[in-house]
C-alpha cells in the first residue's frame, strides 16, 4: 500500500473506499447509502465531502466486521449513516 506522506494518509486505501462508496450509489445497494448523499448534498456538503463521510461509516463497519468475526450488520450501518451531519 502506498502512503503519500504529505497527505499523512494511505492513497491505496482512499481510493478503495472511493470505490466501495461510488459501488454503493451506482447500484443503489444499500439504497440508504445514496439517500445519505443526497441528505448530504442536500445540506451543503460538495458530493466529494459527502462520499468521505460516508466512507467513515463503510470503514467503521467494516472494523466492526472484522473485529467481532460476524456479517454485515446492515442495522448497525444504516443507524451509522443516518448519525452522519
Amino acid at each position: 500500500m502506498k502512503k503519500d506522506e504529505e497527505l499523512g494518509y494511505n492513497v491505496d486505501l482512499h481510493e478503495a473506499i472511493h470505490k466501495i462508496v461510488e459501488n454503493q450509489i451506482k447500484g443503489n445497494d444499500p439504497k440508504e447509502v445514496t439517500e445519505t448523499l443526497k441528505r448530504l448534498m442536500d445540506l451543503g456538503y460538495a458530493r466529494h465531502d459527502s462520499i468521505h463521510k460516508i466512507g467513515t461509516v463503510v470503514l467503521g463497519e467494516i472494523y466492526q466486521v472484522e473485529k467481532s468475526q460476524k456479517p454485515f450488520n446492515r442495522n448497525r450501518f444504516v443507524y451509522e449513516l443516518n448519525k452522519l451531519k
